[in-house]
C-alpha cells in the first residue's frame, strides 16, 4: 500500500497548486447615428459572437508566496476597421476581458510574489501585469466586467496596466499601503536600442502608489512615468483617437490618478460608490500639453434576487484638455454604462449591458455622430 501510495504521489499535479478557470461568450453589436455613422458601421457595425478564455494556476510552496500562471486564449477584436480619419475604428466600445489571440492559447501572465518581514511583499517575473504589483485596487466598479474604460479607476494613464518584464514592492501596513514597481514591455529583448529592462529602448512603465483603504472604503493616489517614444501609450479602448496619439508625443509622459471608493455593509437600496480622476501630460517638439478623464460608478447587490446586481456608470474617456497652453473642447465626449448580472448557478452569470458614447471621435469631422452598443456576455467560472 505504502509503495502504491508514494507512486501515486510522484506522478499526481502538485497538492500546491490550484487551477481557477473562467470563460466569457460575448454576444453584440453597435449602432451609429449622425454624421459619419454609415462609414463607421461599414467598419464596425456587423454583429459579433466571440469568446475569452483564462486558465489560471496558483502555485504555493510556503504558504504565504505564490507562484501565478495564466494561460490564456480568445478572439475578440476589441480594435477593428480603419476608415478616414479612424471614424472605422470602434475601439472605444472595447471590453476589459477582450484578448485576441487567434484561437491560440498563450502565457499571459507568469510571475512570483513573496513576503519579506511582516510588511513588505515583492512581486515580479517576466510577464507581470502594473495591477499585480498593487497592494490596492483603487476601486469597486464593476464587479463584473463589461466597458473597458470604467474598469481603469478614472485614470488610464496612472494604471496603464502595462504587461511585460519587471518587478515591484509594496508597504503594507494595517489600512495603509505604498507600492512602486517597475516593468518593461520589450523586456525580453536584449537589444538595447529595440527592448530590455532601463535601457533607451525600452518600453518602460514605472508606477507608485499610496492609499489608505479600511474594510469598506478607501482613497488612492497614483504616479506613472511612462516611455512614449517606445510605445507605452494610451490604450484606444480608454481613449479617442487624438488622446492616444497624444501619449506618443514626446520621450515621455507622466501621469497622475485619484480614486476613492465606498461599498455600504448591507446591501439594498443605498449602491457601492466609485469614482476618480486622471491626467496625463505629454511634451513633444512641437506641442506640448495635458489629456483627462474622470468616471463614476454605482452598483447595487441584490438586485431582485440575492446575487444578481445591476451597475451604471458614466465618465468621459480620456481627451486632450489642453495643448500649449489653450484649453481643447472638441475631444471631450461622454460615456454611459448600464448592465444588470444574472446569478444564474454559483459558477454561471449571464450580463446584459448597453453602452452610450456622445462623441466616438475627437475630430470636427464626426461632430454630431453618437453611438450605442449591446451585448449579452455569460461567463462561466470552474
Amino acid at each position: 500500500l505504502e509503495a502504491r501510495v508514494g507512486e501515486l504521489e510522484a506522478t499526481q499535479f502538485s497538492t500546491t497548486t490550484k487551477l481557477k478557470g473562467v470563460t466569457n461568450w460575448v454576444f453584440g453589436a453597435v449602432k451609429a447615428h449622425g454624421k459619419d455613422s454609415a462609414e463607421f458601421e461599414a467598419h464596425s457595425g456587423g454583429t459579433s459572437f466571440s469568446y475569452n478564455l483564462a486558465l489560471n494556476l496558483e502555485t504555493s510552496f510556503t504558504g504565504k508566496d505564490l507562484l501565478y500562471t495564466r494561460l490564456r486564449a480568445g478572439n475578440m477584436a476589441n480594435v477593428y476597421g480603419s476608415g478616414v480619419e479612424g471614424i472605422g475604428r470602434s475601439g472605444l466600445f472595447a471590453q476589459e476581458y477582450g484578448i485576441d489571440t487567434n484561437n491560440r492559447v498563450i502565457i499571459n501572465r507568469l510571475y512570483y510574489s513573496f513576503p519579506i518581514g511582516e510588511n513588505f511583499t515583492v512581486v515580479g517575473g517576466p510577464v507581470v501585469r502594473m495591477d499585480d504589483m498593487l497592494p490596492v485596487w483603487p476601486s469597486a466598479y464593476p464587479s463584473d466586467m463589461t466597458y473597458d474604460f470604467f474598469t481603469y479607476a478614472g485614470a488610464p494613464g496612472a494604471y496603464n496596466l502595462a504587461l511585460g518584464a519587471g518587478a515591484g514592492v509594496y508597504w503594507k501596513s494595517d489600512d495603509f499601503s505604498i507600492s512602486t514597481s517597475y516593468l518593461s514591455q520589450n523586456g525580453n529583448d536584449s537589444n538595447p536600442t529595440t527592448g530590455g529592462i532601463g535601457t533607451d529602448g525600452s518600453d518602460f512603465s514605472a508606477t507608485t502608489q499610496i492609499a489608505y483603504a479600511p474594510e469598506n472604503w478607501g482613497i488612492a493616489a497614483a504616479y506613472t512615468k511612462a516611455s512614449s517614444a517606445n510605445g507605452e501609450n494610451l490604450y484606444i479602448g480608454n481613449a479617442n483617437l487624438q488622446a492616444v496619439a497624444a501619449s506618443g508625443v514626446g520621450s515621455q509622459t507622466n501621469s497622475v490618478g485619484l480614486s476613492a471608493w465606498w461599498t455600504p455593509e448591507d446591501s439594498g437600496w443605498i449602491p457601492s460608490i466609485s469614482t476618480g480622476m486622471g491626467k496625463t501630460w505629454f511634451d513633444g517638439n512641437n506641442a506640448d500639453g495635458y489629456s483627462a478623464s474622470w468616471y463614476v460608478g454605482l452598483e447595487w447587490d441584490d438586485v431582485f434576487l440575492e446575487g444578481n446586481s445591476f451597475g451604471m456608470a458614466v465618465g468621459q474617456p480620456t481627451f486632450v484638455a489642453s495643448v500649449d497652453g489653450d484649453a481643447v473642447k472638441d475631444g471631450a465626449g461622454y460615456a454611459w454604462e448600464f448592465f444588470y448580472k444574472f446569478q444564474v448557478t454559483d459558477n454561471i452569470t449571464v450580463t446584459p449591458a448597453i453602452h452610450y458614447l456622445s462623441k466616438p471621435f475627437p475630430s470636427q469631422r464626426s461632430n454630431g455622430m453618437n453611438a450605442m452598443s449591446g451585448l449579452v456576455k455569460t461567463t462561466f467560472k470552474f
